[in-house]
């Protein structure tokens, strides 16, 4: 069975989109600059302070969302190889897991998520969220752990719905 390298670090959003998202990001801001402006230093009775909270809530949420596309994540990845699968994913603190294929007993792959379940030798169990990936590459990477399992005389279950 060949090896089956993806770096999950490369990035989601086009440089385009991650500026699209800074540009909307900023101009909420402005506008609820704006508002406050107009409200408290030329003084229309009719507009509120209270009304500069949208745009700035707006713009915050907007902004937490361009930084994580923008942020470079550290040594993403997953692989599949002979011995073992490994893998390091997370948003906030990436975690690194390694799975023999000597201690997996069995895979329980659903039918319609991006998901897999591996139980082990010793009774417990590890579930492969593959959600935050591109359907192509989460595609790619279950059939691959598909193909290695049989490859490996694993025993397959397929259901319907992962729980």
């Amino acid at each position: 069975m060949e090896n089956l390298y993806y770096n999950l670090s490369k990035e989601e959003f086009s440089t385009g989109r991650k500026l699209l998202l800074w540009g909307f990001a900023g101009l909420f801001f402005l506008a609820g600059v704006y508002v406050l402006l107009i409200s408290l230093v030329f003084g229309h009775k009719s507009i509120t302070p209270v009304l500069s909270i949208a745009p700035f809530g707006i713009s915050i949420v907007v902004s937490i969302i361009a930084a994580l596309a923008t942020i470079k994540r550290k040594d993403l990845f997953f692989l599949i190889d002979n011995d073992k699968i490994e893998f390091r994913y997370g948003i906030f603190k990436p975690a690194r897991h390694l799975f023999k294929w000597i201690d997996i007993k069995e895979l329980i792959m659903p039918h319609k998520q991006k998901k897999a379940k591996l139980l082990f030798t010793d009774g417990s169990s590890f579930v492969i969220n593959l959600n935050w990936l591109q359907k192509k590459k989460a595609g790619l990477i279950r059939k691959h752990i598909f193909y290695a399992a049989r490859e490996k005389d694993l025993k397959v279950i397929k259901v319907n719905n992962l729980i």
